[in-house]
C-alpha cells in the first residue's frame, strides 16, 4: 500500500465513551484507597499521598525536605541499605513533594507488593530524620540552586511565580540559598509528626496481580490509627496586571519569556471554552504563536502557551526561550496573536483540526493502568466528579468561535499581561 504524504486523512467523530473508574475500598479511620486492576503483565504502581505540600508548611523547604528524607533511612534500615533492598526486588521508588500533596510511589512486580508496602511504611512510620542525612540534602539543594541560577529560563520562571503570588503564598515560595539555611531538624520532625498521618492519607494501586484487592483491604485494618486533622488554610496573592520585569543576567546570549496572568478555573461554565483558546493559541505544535513566532519569524525552536490548575489557585502562561535581540519583538507578537484572538473569529477549519487533536492526545495518553488513575486522581483530589472527563471532552467538542471570541475578550487582554524577560 502506498502512503499518501500529501493529503491528511480523515477526521473520525468521537464516540461516547466512559472512562475505566478504580474501585473505592472501605475506610479507616479517615485512610481512603483506590485500586484499579487492569493491564496484562503482572505489575503494579502504588502511592500513597499525603496533604503535606508547600500549602500546609510553616515555611520555605520543610514540606521538601521532611519528604526527601524519608528515603534516607529508618530505624531500621540506612539509606544505602533501603536503596539496596528496593534494586533486589526490581523496584523502583520516587517521592514527590508538590504545591499541595506529597506522594511517595513505587513500581513493582505485583508479587513483591507486600514487601515493597512494608518498606513504604517504614519510611513514613519511622524515618531517621538524621542531621548529616539532612546536611548532605541541603548541600544538594545548594549546587542545584546555583545551577538554576545560570539558566535564563529559570531565572524567568522565579520571577513570574514571585510576580504572580508574592512572598506570603506558599505557591510562590523559592528554595534558595537563605530558605534552605533555615530549615532546622527539629521543624522537620515536628512537621512530619503533624502531617504524616494515615488518617489524612489516600493510597492508589493501579496493574495487575493476584489478589490484590483484598491485601489491600486487610492491610488498611492495621491503619485503623486516629491522628490530627487538616484545619482549611487560606492565603492571597496580589494578582497583579500589566506587569513587565527584567532580570539581567551577565553573559547571557539568549532571554528567556515568561508571560500570563490569573484565570478561570475549571469548575467555571466557560472553562472549555478557554481551554480550547489555550489550544489554538499556543497549545500545540501546530498554534497560533508556533505559526507566527517559530515558523515565520525564525525568533525560537518553540514557543508554547499552558494552564495550571492547582488545588487553589489557576494561571495561564506563555513561555519561550529566544535569542536576546528578539525579546521585545516576541512580546510584542504575543500580544499581536491575542489581540487577534479578540479582533476575528477562528476559522471553523481550525476549530475542527484543534478539536481532533485534543480527542486524539486525550485518548493516546490513557494507555496504561497508571494513566488511567492518573486522570482518576485529578478528579478526586480537585472534587470534579467521576465523569469530569467524559463531561469535559463533550463540552469540548461543543464550544463555538463566538464562545471563544468571547473568553478572549473577557479573560485574555493583552495590556493586562505580565511580562517576565530573563537573560540579555
Amino acid at each position: 500500500m502506498t502512503l499518501d504524504r500529501i493529503n491528511a486523512p480523515s477526521f473520525i467523530d468521537l464516540e461516547p465513551f466512559t472512562l475505566v473508574k478504580p474501585d473505592k475500598l472501605n475506610e479507616a479511620s479517615g485512610l481512603t484507597a483506590f485500586i484499579l486492576e487492569q493491564g496484562q503483565q503482572e505489575v503494579c504502581r502504588l502511592e500513597i499521598t499525603f496533604p503535606a505540600g508547600k500549602w500546609y508548611e510553616p515555611y520555605t523547604g520543610v514540606s521538601y525536605f521532611t519528604s526527601k528524607l524519608l528515603a534516607e533511612g529508618t530505624q531500621k534500615h540506612s539509606s544505602g541499605e533501603l536503596q539496596q533492598i528496593i534494586a533486589q526486588y526490581g523496584s523502583f521508588f520516587e517521592v514527590n513533594p508538590g504545591n499541595d500533596q506529597v506522594t511517595l510511589s513505587i513500581f513493582c512486580l505485583s508479587r513483591y507488593l507486600k514487601p515493597m508496602l512494608t518498606l513504604l511504611e517504614e519510611m513514613i512510620e519511622q524515618p531517621l530524620l538524621d542531621a548529616e542525612e539532612l546536611d548532605k540534602l541541603k548541600s544538594q539543594a545548594r549546587q542545584n540552586y546555583a545551577l538554576n541560577l545560570n539558566k535564563t529560563s529559570y531565572l524567568a520562571g522565579r520571577a513570574y511565580i514571585h510576580l504572580l503570588f508574592g512572598n506570603d503564598h506558599p505557591y510562590g515560595r523559592v528554595l534558595d540559598d537563605q530558605a534552605i539555611e533555615k530549615v532546622t531538624l527539629e521543624d522537620i520532625k515536628k512537621f512530619h509528626q503533624h502531617a504524616f498521618h494515615w488518617n489524612q492519607a489516600s493510597v492508589f494501586i493501579s496493574g495487575k496481580g493476584e489478589n490484590l484487592n483484598a491485601f489491600i483491604q486487610d492491610w488498611m485494618k492495621s491503619k485503623n490509627i486516629p491522628g490530627p486533622l487538616k484545619g482549611s488554610l487560606s492565603f492571597n496573592s496580589p494578582r497583579p496586571v500589566g506587569q513587565k520585569i527584567k532580570v539581567e543576567k551577565e553573559g547571557a546570549v539568549q532571554s528567556s519569556v515568561k508571560a500570563g496572568f490569573f484565570i478561570p478555573s475549571r469548575y467555571e461554565e466557560s472553562f472549555p471554552a478557554i481551554y480550547m483558546y489555550n489550544e489554538i493559541f499556543g497549545g500545540y505544535f501546530g498554534s497560533r504563536l508556533m505559526q507566527n513566532i517559530r515558523e515565520d519569524k525564525g525568533f525560537t525552536y518553540g514557543i508554547h502557551s499552558s494552564m495550571v490548575q492547582d488545588i487553589h489557585t489557576s494561571y495561564w502562561s506563555v513561555q519561550t526561550d529566544v535569542n536576546g535581540d528578539n525579546a521585545e519583538a516576541t512580546v510584542r507578537e504575543i500580544k499581536f496573536e491575542m489581540q487577534r484572538m479578540q479582533d476575528e473569529l477562528v476559522s471553523e477549519d481550525e476549530l475542527k483540526v484543534v478539536k481532533n487533536y485534543i480527542i486524539g492526545s486525550f485518548i493516546s495518553s490513557l494507555d496504561t493502568p497508571f494513566s488511567f488513575m492518573d486522570r482518576f486522581k485529578a478528579t478526586y483530589f480537585n472534587e470534579l466528579g467521576d465523569d469530569y472527563y467524559e463531561r469535559l471532552m463533550k463540552k469540548l467538542l461543543a464550544v463555538t468561535t463566538q464562545q471563544i471570541q468571547d473568553v478572549a475578550k473577557k479573560y485574555f487582554d493583552p495590556e493586562q499581561l505580565n511580562v517576565v524577560v530573563a537573560g540579555k
